[in-house]
C-alpha cells in the first residue's frame, strides 16, 4: 500500500482507504459481483458506450451528481493542487481510491471521462493559475462536461496535420473548420481544441490548443452512427468561432505539446479500466466453447490458453507502469496492448460461435460478440492509431531513426 500511494508511512494510506470506504458505504450499495457464468444477466459485449438522446442526457445528470458528493467530500480531485481545491496526492491515492469505488454501484461516470482524465489534467499542466480556475475546476466541481476536439476528416492517425485554423482579431481568435469523433459534444460544455494557427510553420510547430465553450455562436455539432448502430460519437462544426485570447491554453504554436500531454492521459484512461472486463470475457468464452463442443479441442483450448496468458500480461505491465509519469510514451504500450488483445478476444469468439457469430439465433453468448469485434476495430484508433504508437515508441523509446518529417 506505501509503495503504490508513494507514501513510506503505511498508516496515511490506511487512514485514506477507511475514510473512503465509509463514504463510499454511506452512500451506495455494494456492487453485486459481475457474472461470469454462461447465461447469468445480460450479455454486456458492447465495448464501446452507446446511448443517446434523453437517456444520454440522465446518464451525464447522474454522473455530475456524484462527481459533486465527490468533490465536497474531498475525493473529487485527488491529484489536484492544494491551491485548487485538489487534495494534492499522489496518482496511487487516485487509483486505489478507483479501486475502491469499484466495489460499490457508482453512477455510469462515461459523461466525465474525457473531462476528467484528458481536459482536465491538460488544462491543469499547461494552462495559467486563472485558467485553471476558471476551466477545470469546475470539471471536477461536477459543474461542467468537457469534450477533446482534437482529430478532423483528414487528421487522424496524423493529428499534426489538422487544418481547423484560427486567426487573430484583435484581443480575440475567430475558429473556422471541422473535427469528428468526438464523444460528449452534445452535452458538453466547453471542448479542447487543437487548430492550426501559424500556417507556415512546420506543421508541429504551428499549432495552438484553446478551450471553446461548446454554446459558442457558430459550433454546430452533428452526431454520427456507428458500425454497431449507436451513435456516440459527433462531428463538429465551427464556423468563425470567435473566443477570447484568454482562452489560449499555452503560448502560440505550442499546441502539440499540449496536445501530446493530453493524449498521454486518454491512454492511460484506456489501459487502466479494462482488465476486469477482460477477465469476465475470458470466462465467457470457455463456456462458448464448452457449449459449442470445442473445448475439448485441443487447438481451441491452447488458443484460449494464449489469450489468458496476454491478458495477465498485459495487466501486469499496467501495473508496472504506474509508476512512470503521465507524459511517458511508454504508456503507449498499455494501449497496443489492449487493442490488440480486445481483437484477439473477439476473433476466438467468432471462431467459437461459428455462423452464430453473424446471424442472431437468439442464443445467448452468441451473436453479442459480433458488438465486441465491431468496436474491437475502433479501440485501434482511440487513444492514438497503432502505427503512430509503434513509430513513437520506436523513436523515443527504442531510439531507431526518426522517420522523415
Amino acid at each position: 500500500m506505501s509503495g503504490e500511494c508513494g507514501y513510506s508511512d503505511t498508516s496515511h494510506s490506511r487512514v485514506f482507504e477507511l475514510r473512503a470506504l465509509e463514504f463510499l458505504a454511506a452512500r451506495l450499495p455494494r456492487r453485486a459481483a459481475r457474472a461470469g457464468e454462461w447465461g447469468v444477466g445480460t450479455e454486456d459485449l458492447a465495448l464501446f458506450h452507446e446511448t443517446s438522446g434523453e437517456e444520454e442526457r440522465q446518464e451525464c445528470a447522474a454522473a455530475l451528481a456524484w462527481q459533486r458528493e465527490r468533490w465536497a467530500a474531498g475525493f473529487g480531485w485527488l491529484t489536484g493542487p492544494l491551491a485548487h481545491g485538489g487534495a494534492g496526492l499522489p496518482a496511487g491515492y487516485d487509483r486505489l481510491y478507483r479501486q475502491l469505488e469499484d466495489r460499490f454501484e457508482v453512477p455510469d461516470m462515461n459523461p466525465l471521462r474525457i473531462g476528467l482524465g484528458t481536459v482536465g489534467p491538460a488544462i491543469a499542466a499547461y494552462g495559467t493559475p486563472e485558467q485553471v480556475d476558471r476551466f477545470a475546476v469546475g470539471l471536477y466541481r461536477g459543474e461542467r462536461v468537457a469534450c477533446q476536439l482534437f482529430s478532423e476528416p483528414d487528421a487522424g492517425s496524423d493529428l499534426a496535420g489538422v487544418r481547423t485554423r484560427a486567426v487573430r482579431e484583435g484581443a480575440d481568435w475567430v475558429i473556422t473548420g471541422q473535427k469528428v469523433w468526438t464523444s460528449n459534444a452534445t452535452f458538453a460544455d466547453l471542448g479542447l481544441a487543437l487548430v492550426r494557427t501559424d500556417p507556415d510553420a512546420p506543421k508541429h510547430r504551428g499549432l495552438t490548443m484553446f478551450v471553446v465553450p461548446m454554446d459558442a455562436p457558430g459550433v454546430r455539432v452533428v452526431p454520427l452512427r456507428q458500425l454497431t448502430g449507436g451513435t456516440s460519437f459527433t462531428e463538429v462544426f465551427l464556423t468563425d468561432v470567435r473566443v477570447s485570447d484568454e482562452h489560449r491554453i499555452g503560448a502560440p504554436g505550442e499546441g502539440w505539446r499540449v496536445a501530446t500531454g493530453a493524449l498521454a492521459g486518454e491512454r492511460r484512461a484506456v489501459g487502466d479500466r479494462w482488465h476486469e472486463r477482460n477477465a469476465r470475457a475470458l470466462e465467457l468464452l470457455r463456456g462458448l466453447a464448452e457449449r459449442t463442443g470445442r473445448w475439448e479441442d485441443p487447438l481451441a483450448r491452447q488458443e484460449w490458453a494464449r489469450l489468458y496468458s496476454r491478458l495477465r500480461i498485459a495487466r501486469f505491465q499496467q501495473e508496472r507502469m504506474q509508476q512512470v509519469a503521465l507524459g511517458g510514451a511508454e504508456r503507449a504500450v498499455d494501449k497496443l496492448l489492449l487493442s490488440t488483445n480486445l481483437r484477439l478476444v473477439g476473433e476466438l469468439a467468432a471462431e467459437l460461435a461459428g455462423p452464430a457469430f453473424t446471424a442472431d439465433t437468439g442464443e445467448w453468448g452468441h451473436y453479442g460478440w459480433n458488438r465486441w469485434l465491431m468496436g474491437a476495430l475502433g479501440y485501434r484508433i482511440a487513444g492514438g492509431t497503432e502505427e503512430i504508437l509503434k513509430t513513437m515508441l520506436a523513436e523515443r523509446v527504442l531510439g531507431l531513426p526518426k522517420e522523415p518529417r
